[in-house]
């Protein structure tokens, strides 16, 4: 074997060193991980409380899954295997440590969740950290059956997903409206825009307060058609309505709509940016090719437009449905799921049963968070398929 061979094959040999060193390290931030949570070593470190250990215990899991990860970096990339198809792996590499959290914190939670909707348990541990649930099987899902507070939310959730598809063309429209050249047209996009950069949680605020029956914007306008000004007997200006102003969030009829209105206002920014995004790819030549065919108005937008505007519209929908399946934070904020329950939706209800005024039933609360994943997860599988039956005839 020649020189130049024998240097290009121990460029590609494993450095045994760093893997040995790595694969200690790794070991025993195994170890660390697997028995943080006992007794031995919470004892060991001085934390023996649970209660004591809680968040002290949660940082050392970060930091040796940190390092863990760390040594099984070092350990790979030191691998003759590694050296060999660097290109190859290199994708894998920079996926790999979002994939790792992703499973720890989002996929095993939620067989977490669905495991613990066959129990019932207060959320609790006994005093010597001993998990003290009971297995039901699904006695949790037969009680969902005769609640009526989740067949409500159930409900709820259906009028929210059917009313909020409404923002999908009031976008689009909107988009198309602001797809001009004309003096100023920024600065009318951006407050178009404005309402998607508020907080959810600013929004519902905001729409309490125009809904307040006494100082809103609400009662306002209702003071113009109904209501007038005249002096009482201390000879004071004050208020007088032929028709009381509605409160709206405290009628049971009125206030789901209330709310889902306030949801709206952002979710149409959202879709206007997405087809506002989209306006700006569509193909000049076929719209010229659409105007020499006689095609303008709505002929133009039907057949020429939103042909070219569906991937815009897909990812439109697919947020929108999620957005109107997973809403918490405007009932959260104006509500609390009242009056009389008559606002709750699946999320709201789920944190309401484990640990709002329903606290101690994490099992049943898991019960409807499964619920809302079996629902959520059968309209992202439709979506997906659309996706890649799209894409395999676009091939």
């Amino acid at each position: 074997m020649t020189e130049h061979a024998m240097r290009l094959s121990s460029k590609y040999d494993t450095e045994t060193k760093p893997v040995a060193i790595g694969t200690a390290v790794l070991l025993v931030c195994i170890v660390f991980l697997l028995t943080i949570s006992g007794t031995g070593v919470a004892d060991m470190l001085g934390y023996a409380r649970k209660i004591d250990a809680r968040v002290p215990t949660f940082l050392l899991r970060m930091f040796f899954l940190l390092v863990a990860l760390a040594a099984a970096f070092i350990i790979f990339t030191n691998t003759s295997t590694y050296k060999r198809k660097r290109v190859a792996y290199a994708p894998w590499m920079f996926l790999s440590v979002g994939l790792i959290f992703f499973l720890i914190y989002v996929i095993i939670p939620i067989f977490q969740s669905i495991s613990y909707s066959l129990t019932r348990w207060n959320g609790l541990y006994d005093i010597n950290g001993k998990w003290t649930g009971e297995w039901v099987g699904l006695e949790n899902y037969r009680v969902l059956l005769e609640d009526p507070n989740f067949t409500t939310s159930l409900i709820n959730n259906v009028l929210w997903l059917a009313l909020f598809m409404l923002a999908v063309p009031i976008g689009l429209f909107i988009a198309l409206f602001l797809n001009q050249t004309v003096a100023g047209i920024r600065f009318y996009k951006s407050l178009f825009f404005f309402p998607f950069v508020i907080s959810q949680v600013v929004v519902g605020l905001i729409f309490s307060w125009a809904y307040n029956p006494e100082f809103g914007l609400l009662s306002e306008i209702w003071g113009w058609f109904f209501c007038e000004q005249k002096v009482n007997i201390v000879g004071n200006l004050t208020k007088v309505c032929s028709i009381d102003p509605p409160s709206i969030l405290g009628e049971a009829k009125y206030a789901t709509y209330a709310i889902i209105a306030a949801g709206l206002w952002p979710q149409i920014a959202y879709c206007m940016i997405l087809y506002l995004t989209g306006l700006n790819n569509v193909s000049p030549d076929q719209i010229e090719a659409g105007r020499l065919d006689g095609a303008k108005g709505w002929k133009m937008l039907w057949h020429v437009i939103l042909p070219q505007l569906k991937p815009a519209t897909f990812i439109a929908v697919v947020v929108t449905v999620i957005g109107s399946l997973r809403s918490f934070d405007m009932i959260a904020t104006m509500t609390q799921g009242g009056p009389f329950g008559s606002t709750n939706v699946l999320a709201y209800y789920m944190y309401d049963q484990a640990v709002g005024e329903g606290v101690g039933r994490y099992g049943y609360g898991s019960a409807i968070a499964t619920v809302l994943f079996v629902i959520m997860l059968c309209f992202i599988s439709v979506f997906l398929w659309r996706m890649y039956q799209d894409e395999r005839t676009e091939r």
